[in-house]
């Protein structure tokens, strides 16, 4: 359960991020963007990793470093930022049926099927939005 509630936590904190720096006009380092979200730095910057490695926002290190989008709001796609987010779906787990329950093979694999469903839902909604929908201009 905690790994899923991560994920979430995860996704959550990203769009954020994303939400600030979208509407910061220069690079915001992560001491500050943390201070922004009423996060720790540390794990502010793991979850900044990611983007940085799926290329939704630079990072400049020294000085004047700090992060930016790399690309306009309206061409960041939710699904993106989930997709990169994810170590694992957001779903996993919520319906478990491994383990000494009397779940039969029927059962099991409705839930497990139900599951992917769910996944599919969520990735879906988030094709139709991008940043954008997020932010006022």
């Amino acid at each position: 359960m905690t790994d899923k509630m991560n994920n979430v936590r995860w996704f959550s904190m990203a769009l954020k991020a994303l939400i600030v720096l979208a509407e910061n006009e220069s690079r915001c380092p992560s001491g500050k963007l943390a201070e922004k979200l009423e996060s720790q730095s540390v794990y502010l910057r793991k979850i900044l990793t990611h983007l940085v490695k799926a290329e939704i926002i630079g990072a400049k290190e020294g000085r004047d470093g700090g992060y930016s989008l790399s690309r306009k709001p309206e061409d960041i796609k939710l699904s993106e930022v989930y997709e990169t987010i994810r170590a694992e779906t957001v779903t996993k787990d919520y319906f478990e049926t491994e383990g000494k329950h009397c779940f039969s093979s029927v059962s099991q694999q409705s839930l497990f099927n139900l599951q992917q469903e769910m996944e599919s839902w969520i990735m879906e909604g988030l094709q139709t939005k991008t940043l954008a929908d997020l932010i006022k201009r």
